[in-house]
């Protein structure tokens, strides 16, 4: 039985409105940040709508053929739909073939259910495809399209499915969460929210592989380099062996920290607060329009990088680290 998390209950309760009524939508998008358990959502439908007798709040009986062959991973009514390997494109052959799934006639007469995760994964080709799907939907067809980035898909896709929105969780609800999860009590569960986009799971994946200490590095390397005490090219390749999206949202996030400081010399609104005294000194040392047009480097090689195409991460950060250089040698007196 798949975990239920608990900001998920407001999202589940309309959803089992919707069974209850027999008005659910051949199509949903669940969207929002990584690490809010959309694919965990996602499972705990499926087991609901494929289960030959769901108990009480859509749960699953665990009892019958369909629940022991989901358990064995094996339904043969459930299609799951990703990349080959993470980064890489879902091509359209693998979207005909999931058309062709779904004219099938369900093993179990209930639903023939569809997760393509990432979404967004999904070549021009590949998404055409899989729109002329959606437009003319098979009867008892469940899709479910799961994206960290819904706006990267078409907007006709988007128009074709209910969306639910994972990105507005109750703050408390996940707070709390968290911080039963952790095993230090020390630690910071607000700060590690603000470093996960606010995205529980996220939060706890961070502590789980020593994300803090990466980050910690990452910044301590980063400050120096206005003062010219690291090898800008040298630092570039020990930054391009740490996960590099994650890099590029942790520089965001302090760019973007130095300049509320500088822009409204108030920290309460910090979202890397443990770093609080360096990064407003650093913010009364550069030109705000520096610090600016490093945000807008920044954003340009995050989209470059967390994008469809396929681009040399290396160079890119070599032109971030050049860039915090030059911003000691253009540093107010």
């Amino acid at each position: 039985m798949t975990t239920v998390l608990p900001w998920h209950n407001s999202l589940w309760q309309q959803v089992l409105r919707s069974k209850q009524q027999n008005r659910l939508p051949h199509a949903l998008l669940l969207c929002g940040p990584q690490g809010m358990g959309k694919a965990l959502f996602a499972r705990r439908l499926i087991e609901m709508l494929l289960c030959e007798q769901p108990q009480t709040e859509g749960l699953p009986c665990g009892h019958c053929k369909p629940c022991h062959l989901l358990r064995a991973e094996t339904h043969p009514d459930l299609l799951q739909v990703q990349p080959a390997e993470t980064g890489k494109q879902i091509p359209i052959d693998i979207i005909r073939n999931t058309i062709q799934f779904c004219g099938m006639t369900a093993h179990y007469g209930r639903y023939q259910i569809v997760i393509v995760n990432p979404a967004e994964a999904m070549n021009r080709n590949a998404a055409n495809s899989l729109l002329k799907l959606l437009e003319e939907p098979p009867s008892s067809t469940m899709l479910m399209l799961i994206s960290h980035q819904p706006m990267a898909l078409l907007a006709t896709i988007r128009s074709r499915c209910q969306r639910l929105d994972f990105s507005r969780p109750d703050h408390q609800l996940t707070k709390t969460w968290l911080q039963s999860q952790l095993k230090n009590p020390a630690l910071d569960a607000q700060l590690l929210l603000n470093l996960s986009a606010q995205a529980p799971l996220a939060a706890l994946t961070l502590v789980e592989t020593k994300g803090m200490a990466k980050r910690r590095e990452l910044f301590e390397s980063l400050i120096e380099l206005p003062y010219g005490k690291n090898d800008p090219v040298r630092i570039a390749e020990s930054w391009n062996k740490l996960e590099v999206a994650q890099v590029l949202q942790w520089m965001l996030g302090w760019t973007m920290d130095i300049i509320r400081y500088a822009t409204t010399n108030q920290t309460q609104h910090f979202l890397n607060y443990d770093y609080k005294e360096t990064l407003k000194r650093l913010a009364k040392q550069f030109y705000l329009h520096d610090l600016f047009d490093l945000l807008d480097l920044q954003q340009e090689v995050y989209q470059l990088v967390t994008g469809s195409a396929n681009v040399k991460s290396q160079g890119l950060l070599e032109s971030l680290a050049i860039a915090w250089v030059k911003l000691g040698t253009q540093h107010r007196r």
